[in-house]
């Protein structure tokens, strides 16, 4: 079975750009235009990793990972953040497994994907 990839991103381009990415090393992959819409995708379907965008209209990405590490049902999926601006997290040691800075090279963002996906 096939590891499905969350991406939550304002911009259809880069949702369109890593899901051709992703479905070319043979993930699942869902996508999200907001944060409002990603955490309704991540709760129904409960992803195995969530690359998250920060910046967003409706909800941004700071919010929608607050609200699914409070969630029991996704407290444990592994949150990328993928943003232009990486944000400062103060406290939060767990809160993103993994900050990939865009531009981010796809063998770079692979590889960090690699890192934080539950082994199977």
């Amino acid at each position: 079975m096939k590891q499905s990839i969350l991406v939550v991103d304002d911009y259809a381009d880069a949702r369109d750009l890593l899901d051709t990415l992703l479905t070319s090393e043979g993930y699942q992959v869902l996508t999200a235009a907001d944060g409002a819409e990603g955490l309704k995708v991540a709760c129904e379907t409960q992803p195995d990793a969530i690359i998250m965008d920060i910046f967003m209209p409706t909800m941004d990405g700071l919010e929608a990972t607050a609200r699914l590490k409070a969630d029991p049902r996704t407290a444990h999926t592994p949150v990328i953040a993928y943003t232009a601006k990486p944000p400062a997290v103060d406290g939060k040691d767990d809160f993103f497994a993994a900050v990939c800075a865009k531009p981010c090279p796809p063998a770079l963002l692979l590889s960090v994907l690699q890192q934080v996906l539950p082994r199977r």
